[in-house]
């Protein structure tokens, strides 16, 4: 592995009371459509957002506070409820203290709840709370093309974005979003601009270092599959984390991973080696040898 100089550590960004959030923030009352956006650029929104967010990164984090969430919705367990218009008001307050935060302030940037829930889910799962994670796939470039113990490499980056899912409170939030998409098109709609960001900054990374390594995929393989399949291996492996399982995920000693493993397993198997064979040729062409030796598959060839 690589020393430790080798990888940058990032920092979460800062509260930006500037930026823009029309694109993001819809729902809030008014008529036109110049209204809405004005009302989501006012300080109160940005309040009651981050007071949202900060209540959402206790209810998963293991603390008392934590708990204390927990054990005051009606059923114990991590779903909407815990963003009722009084607990955000009350941690808006105690955050925004030069500010007037009231229930009846925040019914008049929200006509109803339903709409409220509806931007904060745009809003945690805006870049923001994922540059973290952007970052990674942004100093990971430099260590993959670096010459120097590539699989090293590839292990350190899968490793640093595993101990993101343990990190991050987009990413914990993402889990009740995706459970909640079927049935509420806000949380769709987020989840889709979410995973096109997303999809788009790693696919950029894995461009970066095919060109740099002259390679290509096996025919029938494209770039989006091999993010696709690497991705979504990436979230089970962190679902499995989260859920405190007693595996062997991470390996904080050596600085490696499951999702490493898996990475370098998919990258042999997709990856042109230069015989031209599609995946499904090459299996069939790996079956048929063996068979051609007279040992049957899962056999030692003799």
């Amino acid at each position: 592995m690589q020393p430790d100089e080798d990888f940058e550590r990032f920092t979460y960004p800062p509260f930006d009371p500037t930026a823009d959030l029309s694109h993001i923030v819809t729902n809030t009352k008014g008529r036109r459509a110049s209204t809405r956006k004005r009302n989501a650029n006012t300080k109160e929104v940005r309040a009651f957002l981050e007071a949202a967010l900060e209540l959402t990164s206790e209810l998963f984090a293991p603390s008392p506070a934590a708990r204390q969430l927990r054990d005051e919705d009606e059923d114990g367990r991590p779903t909407m409820s815990y963003l009722s218009r009084r607990k955000v008001v009350d941690r808006a307050q105690k955050m925004f203290p030069e500010l007037v935060l009231t229930e009846s302030i925040m019914r008049n940037r929200w006509d109803f709840q339903p709409d409220f829930l509806a931007d904060f889910i745009s809003y945690a799962l805006t870049e923001r709370h994922w540059s973290l994670q952007i970052a990674l796939s942004e100093s990971s470039a430099a260590l993959l093309t670096g010459g120097r113990d590539f699989s090293g490499s590839v292990h350190r980056v899968a490793y640093e974005d595993l101990k993101l899912v343990l990190e991050l409170p987009a990413y914990r939030f993402q889990l009740l979003a995706v459970a909640s998409a079927q049935a509420d098109s806000a949380s769709a709609a987020a989840l889709s601009r979410m995973y096109e960001h997303l999809s788009k900054t790693w696919t950029d990374l894995y461009a970066k270092v095919f060109n740099h390594y002259g390679l290509s995929f096996r025919p029938g393989i494209t770039l989006q599959d091999f993010n696709i399949i690497l991705q979504s291996t990436a979230e089970g492996l962190g679902m499995r984390l989260l859920s405190g399982v007693n595996e062997k995920i991470l390996d904080d000693e050596r600085r490696t991973s499951l999702l490493g493993t898996a990475a370098l397993a998919l990258f042999l198997g997709l990856v042109d080696l230069g015989d031209g064979l599609s995946l499904e040729q090459t299996v069939d062409t790996l079956l048929g040898s063996i068979s051609n030796d007279g040992s049957s598959p899962g056999s030692p060839a003799p």
